[in-house]
C-alpha cells in the first residue's frame, strides 16, 4: 500500500496507486516507519506533523475510519 523512498535530503512515504499529492516527507526512516505503522493499526495520530502527513496520504473516507486515541490525563496529587 505504501513505498519509502530515500532522497538526498529524506525519506518519502509514497502511496502504491495513488495520486502524485499522495506522498509525504520524513526526515529519518524511523518517522516514514511510525507514520506507516499508525495507518496499518488504523490509529490517528497525535503529533501535528503526523497529522498533516496521514491527511496528505489517505482519503477521507479513509481517515474517517481510524480511531482517535486519547491521552490519559496527567495525574496532579492535590494536598
Amino acid at each position: 500500500m505504501f513505498r519509502i523512498k530515500r532522497t538526498t535530503r529524506d525519506w518519502v512515504v509514497c502511496r502504491i496507486g495513488g495520486k502524485y499529492e499522495q506522498h509525504a516527507h520524513f526526515r529519518s526512516k524511523k518517522g516514514a516507519l511510525k507514520c506507516i505503522e499508525l495507518i496499518e493499526r488504523r490509529e490517528f495520530p497525535t503529533s501535528e506533523y503526523f497529522i498533516g502527513s496521514v491527511q496528505r496520504l489517505l482519503t477521507i473516507d479513509e481517515i474517517s475510519k481510524l480511531t482517535v486515541h486519547h491521552k490519559k490525563e496527567k495525574y496532579i496529587n492535590r494536598r
